[in-house]
């Protein structure tokens, strides 16, 4: 099976040294029509940039409906990549402050 990327997500870490907290900002492009939709700067560690541009991509319909969340159930995003054969190239820097704040302005 020929895996086929439809979104190409860049996202940007910065880790505050000072308080001991990291931060992160993404923006997703949709291949097919370029048009791309930003998440701005904001705390979170590890790969919670993904989860961020899971529920951008949620807002925005870009998700089906079908993995969103619901009242009482959790939103399962990475099992709509999993089923359709991981469309999402992730890019991830870390990087300075003012380039994870730019990365996520219009």
């Amino acid at each position: 099976m020929k895996n086929k990327i439809k979104f190409v997500a860049n996202a940007s870490r910065w880790f505050d040294k000072t308080n001991g907290n990291t931060y992160h900002s993404v923006n997703i492009t949709r291949i097919s029509d370029g048009k791309t939709i930003y998440c701005p700067f904001e705390y979170g560690y590890g790969e919670q940039y993904r989860y961020t541009a899971y529920f951008k991509m949620m807002e925005n319909n870009w998700i089906p409906e079908k993995y969103h969340a619901k009242p009482g159930f959790n939103a399962h995003p990475e099992l709509w990549e999993r089923e359709n054969n991981y469309p999402i190239m992730w890019n991830c820097t870390d990087g300075l402050k003012r380039d994870c704040i730019s990365n996520g302005k219009e």
